[in-house]
């Protein structure tokens, strides 16, 4: 039972972490890049803290923890594809939303550029195949960190578009409408909002996450119960109120 506690004081503390830091960047994206550049609680909970976010990272964090732990090589046919294929798509596909901004639908990408992209594609896997048979050292390059930027890419993907659907189907509330982007699918995802996540959930993975090991590893239990009641309880009071009874 105890370390069924402190497990879960450990992932709320993570997912407090994320929820916060996901808070902070939507209000600094608010306030700086778009009009009339000012204060906006982001989210429905009134405190500082966006639950999608935490939910996310953990989801990420219990996906591909162990994935991230081992050594993911050139050496194999599938990691070469994949990681090529996300590299490429990624820079060919960031080019034509700078050049061809009002290409709004996954299916007007496919029309106009589908075989240009595979080609492209095609060519640059067959280049690195070759490349790894003339020099084997090109074979040992990880590729673990392409690998984990794609597999976060999907997964945040799904969780912002089913996140989307919910908050729309059970509130009614239309917090994020991405009609007029780029590439988005039912206006709930988006290129721009997919890309920035996955590149964001890398760093984070990559760089605060072992910092949040090393602060939870180093603290006591009774003080990460402490910390998880404290913040714990009133989160819970205003996600009653204010999303289940809709006090304010």
């Amino acid at each position: 039972m105890k370390n069924v506690l402190e497990k879960f004081s450990n992932y709320y503390i993570i997912f407090l972490v994320y929820a916060l830091i996901g808070w902070l960047y939507e209000v600094f994206l608010m306030w700086f890049a778009f009009e009339p550049h000012k204060f906006v609680n982001r989210g429905v909970l009134l405190g500082p803290f966006l639950p999608i976010y935490g939910f996310g990272v953990l989801l990420l964090l219990i996906c591909l923890k162990k994935f991230m732990s081992k050594k993911h090589t050139l050496e194999s046919p599938l990691y070469l594809i994949i990681s090529t294929i996300t590299i490429v798509s990624f820079i060919y596909i960031t080019i034509i939303e700078y050049t061809t901004p009002k290409i709004y639908r996954v299916d007007q990408l496919f029309n106009n550029y589908g075989i240009q992209l595979i080609l492209t594609n095609i060519v640059v896997i067959v280049a690195i195949f070759l490349l790894t048979k003339i020099n084997k050292k090109i074979q040992k390059i990880d590729t673990t960190i392409v690998l984990v930027f794609l597999a976060i890419w999907i997964l945040t993907t799904v969780l912002e578009y089913v996140s989307h659907f919910a908050i729309d189907k059970f509130s009614g509330q239309l917090l994020w409408d991405y009609s007029k982007d780029f590439l988005n699918i039912n206006a709930r995802v988006n290129w721009d909002a997919s890309r920035n996540f996955a590149i964001g959930g890398t760093l984070l993975l990559y760089t605060i996450q072992p910092l949040i090991d090393k602060f939870l590893k180093n603290t006591k239990v009774k003080t990460k119960y402490i910390i998880t009641l404290i913040i714990g309880i009133p989160m819970l009071l205003d996600f009653l109120l204010h999303v289940v009874l809709k006090v304010i």
